[in-house]
């Protein structure tokens, strides 16, 4: 009877043991968990820079005009009230100075150095009206320049290839007088290796720059509106 009591004692004591190993697998399921989040982030940060630094801004290409072969003009609507006929005044110069830039994937920027049109040098089909200008209504004798500084090319291609034609529009500031406005340019410019050549047209209004257009009473009125031009070609400097 004492034999079977203390086998008894033995079997229960071992059993009341047992339970001990089963609380082991607890901190092995915790630092599985705390391990995956410490791979993860090890893995992300050595791919994302490399991808950020990839990416290499285009080179800029600056173009100078060539006024030899560069020309501004203006082209007004005058009546005559003799007849009452219509004849369209055009005044051209070749003094146009001036630089651009083009990155190198063949795009327009829309910084422009500037353009510089010297008016006292325009010349029409009547050095009377010529005289006119430059003393009583443009005053390009007081005023000789019309500047044009961009702020902005719109409009510009997704791709381009050298020797396309390519179509935008330039904005900026325009100074004619003692006068700024903003004017906005249409331009067709074709690069073709280190030349650009193009023509760019816009419409103004004289009295938008502080001055009236010619009236000589019982002779003839012009229209307030000028549409101008340049005709240009450029090289890289």
């Amino acid at each position: 009877m004492k034999k079977v009591l203390l086998v008894s004692l033995l079997l229960l004591l071992v059993s009341c043991g047992t339970p001990t190993p089963a609380v082991e697998p607890s901190p092995t399921t915790q630092t599985e968990s705390t391990v995956e989040p410490t791979v993860v982030v090890a893995d992300v940060a050595p791919t994302a820079a490399p991808a950020e630094s990839a990416a290499e801004p285009a080179a800029v290409r600056v173009f100078e005009i060539d006024s030899a072969q560069s020309s501004a003009a203006y082209a007004v609507e005058e009546i005559f009230f003799s007849d009452n006929r219509l004849f369209t005044a055009v005044g051209v110069t070749n003094a146009v100075e001036g630089a651009f830039e083009v990155t190198s994937n063949g795009k327009p920027r829309g910084k422009v150095t500037r353009i510089r049109v010297d008016l006292r040098t325009l010349k029409s089909d009547s050095p009377r009206r010529d005289n006119a200008i430059r003393r009583q209504w443009l005053e390009s004798d007081k005023y000789p320049y019309a500047d044009f500084v961009s702020t902005d090319a719109l409009n510009l291609p997704e791709s381009y290839a050298e020797g396309e034609q390519v179509t935008f529009t330039l904005v900026g500031d325009m100074t004619v007088r003692d006068v700024t406005k903003p004017v906005e340019w249409t331009v067709v410019g074709t690069l073709q290796g280190n030349t650009v050549t193009g023509e760019a047209k816009t419409v103004i209004k004289m009295s938008d720059f502080g001055f009236a257009a010619p009236d000589i009473g019982g002779v003839l009125k012009a229209e307030d509106e000028v549409a101008l031009t340049v005709t240009f070609v450029a090289i890289e400097k």
